[in-house]
């Protein structure tokens, strides 16, 4: 069994594809490490993070993006135990999504509802989990080269 657990926050810096970056670049490193996986979305002003791997150790990583200036008004919205991960090919993946990309992206509508209702009723943990798979489909589908990126930079 895989631990996870989905968090949003909202930025206390402007939230940029460089900051975005930033944080992925220091998440795969500190993931791999730690045998965690998972994707962050940055999301009509919000952060949306996906994480599984050693409940400990995610819970523990929790800790640290608590205390991460980039963060504020974090709150986890689901977390539990599932069969299989999610996200087996790369450490973490990103996706900065602008308000057109959502209305343009199927797989993104559920994400955005979840972003304005996280506490709608609909949104148990097993839905959630099969959007971030669709989610998942559909990042690959949407960055072929980004997903490539990304698992190159697992084999360095």
């Amino acid at each position: 069994m895989v631990f996870y657990l989905i968090y949003t926050s909202k930025p206390r810096v402007p939230m940029t594809p460089e900051v975005v970056e930033d944080i992925t670049k220091a998440s795969i490193r500190n993931n791999l490490r730690d045998d965690i996986t998972g994707m962050l979305l940055a999301i009509e002003g919000h952060y949306l993070q996906f994480l599984e791997g050693n409940e400990k150790k995610v819970l523990a990583l929790l800790e640290v993006i608590k205390s991460d200036v980039r963060h504020k008004d974090l709150i986890v919205w689901v977390m539990g135990f599932q069969e299989h991960r999610i996200f087996t090919e790369w450490s973490m993946g990103s996706w900065m999504l602008s308000n057109e990309e959502l209305t343009k992206l199927s797989a993104l509508e559920d994400i955005s509802d979840f972003i304005k209702n996280p506490q709608n009723a609909d949104m148990q943990s097993i839905k959630f989990l099969s959007m971030m798979n669709s989610l998942l489909k559909t990042w690959i589908a949407h960055e072929p080269e980004r997903s490539k990126k990304l698992r190159e930079g697992m084999s360095n």
